[in-house]
């Protein structure tokens, strides 16, 4: 069995990384715009969902069974956002609490 060594960091290696673009000017608004599609297919789904019931309710020729899929789709999706937003929640609170 043979061990290869560790090869040493150049001036060039660590030049080159305080050079490197920040992360912070990479990201953007990715955070934000990722909670805001969520939303709107949380959005979407309950207004599918309540078109649905009212066709149905209006005497369309809706299957029952779809309406119950969309409604329960929308209620998952809304119960994963709250599970979400308690997570998000718990750690605020877990590092507002925390001493220095």
């Amino acid at each position: 069995m043979s061990v290869t060594p560790i090869q040493p960091i150049s001036m060039v290696a660590i030049d080159g990384a305080r050079e490197a673009t920040p992360l912070s000017s990479l990201q953007g608004n990715g955070f934000m715009n990722a909670l805001g599609d969520g939303l709107n297919s949380i959005n979407a789904d309950l207004s599918q969902a309540d078109t649905l019931a009212r066709q149905l309710a209006a005497g369309d020729k809706i299957p029952v069974h779809d309406v119950m899929i969309a409604f329960e789709q929308a209620h998952l999706k809304l119960q994963m956002a709250v599970e979400v937003r308690n997570r998000v929640v718990d750690a605020y609170q877990s590092l507002t609490n925390m001493q220095l």
